[in-house]
């Protein structure tokens, strides 16, 4: 029956391309089919030129496809402990995540190190590059992603003999670099974003180059913790020195970390199609949304002036009234 049953795995195994690395203790009850599946993303996928900071996102997709029993004799004890531990089959452990530069682009900070990635997770890893002066447009990043896997388990009187074999996954990053010739730019945010929620995050979007741009729309880039809702906002035409409004439909996580995050606007127009970098916060509760960035700035303190002149004019004038 055990022979039998083994066959049977073999015969699985073939069909997903993973009969050649089948592993067997002589005494095993239990065979796992499943593996760990490493996805990575750069959860700010838009940058500018000089020292910058990029989030890359590693998720472990892996899923427990089938618990297969292969010998019924020896302790129900250690039966069940091998069956619990059987089920770790599909976890990334001691995983050293490397990212390497190309171009004009140098990464300065060594491999990243992950204790556990257990499947269905993910972690945020962050490493320090720089990008040259003359970067502009889309590179592709090599992550090399070294770790291990249980590839089969053993117990005796209760005690737990894993086996793990090495593994490498060679990803790939892609970032986008906003060259500073480019005429349009993010020119203020309001961002009414918190963990758990959807709101609104509206970008004034302007044209600082010497022509017009036509037929023009803009697309967020969103990478988790956030979420896109809703179809690309129109545009229309950008004259030099105008200024359009976006409006965006966000979804955020509800474990994202109350901090700085940097997504990406792409702006489509006849002429040309460019990524500019977006950087949000998230609000502590619902409601509490604010304009950032120069542009609203300026606006919000010249409404502050005409409030305190006119407060000012009522003054004066009640006490001219008064004195008559």
């Amino acid at each position: 029956m055990k022979l039998l049953n083994i066959i049977i795995i073999l015969l699985l195994l073939a069909g997903t391309g993973q009969a050649e690395d089948l592993i067997f203790f002589a005494d095993d009850h239990y065979k796992s089919l499943g593996q760990p599946e490493l996805a990575a993303s750069a959860a700010n996928p838009s940058l500018v030129p000089g020292e910058c900071t990029l989030r890359v996102s590693l998720a472990n997709f892996g899923e427990l496809e089938e618990l297969i029993p292969i010998n019924a004799s020896g302790s129900n004890e250690d039966m069940l402990l091998e069956m619990e531990a059987e089920m770790q089959s599909i976890d990334a452990l001691n995983i050293n995540a490397a990212l390497a530069g190309v171009g004009p682009i140098k990464v300065t900070t060594g491999p990243q190190h992950i204790k556990i990635l257990p499947a269905g997770a993910k972690a945020l890893l962050q490493f320090n590059m720089t990008a040259e002066k003359d970067a502009n447009g889309w590179y592709a990043l090599p992550f090399i992603v070294d770790y291990e896997r249980q590839v089969d388990v053993s117990v005796k009187s209760g005690v737990v003999f894993p086996l793990y074999e090495a593994e490498r996954q060679n990803l790939t990053i892609k970032v986008f670099v906003a060259g500073n010739d480019e005429p349009l730019r993010i020119s203020g945010i309001k961002s009414e974003l918190y963990a758990g929620g959807s709101g609104s995050l509206r970008a004034a979007i302007s044209n600082n180059g010497p022509i017009v741009l036509h037929n023009c729309s803009a697309r967020l880039l969103a990478a988790p913790p956030f979420y896109a809702e809703g179809p690309d906002t129109r545009l229309a035409d950008l004259a030099p020195g105008s200024v359009a409004i976006s409006d965006f439909t966000v979804r955020v996580d509800g474990n994202a970390a109350l901090q700085d995050y940097q997504l990406g606007c792409e702006i489509c127009c006849q002429e040309k199609s460019i990524i500019v970098p977006l950087p949000i916060s998230l609000s502590r509760s619902e409601g509490l949304g604010y304009w950032a960035l120069p542009v609203f700035g300026g606006l919000a303190i010249a409404g502050l002036a005409v409030f305190l002149i006119r407060k000012r004019g009522e003054l004066l004038f009640r006490r001219k009234r008064r004195r008559r």
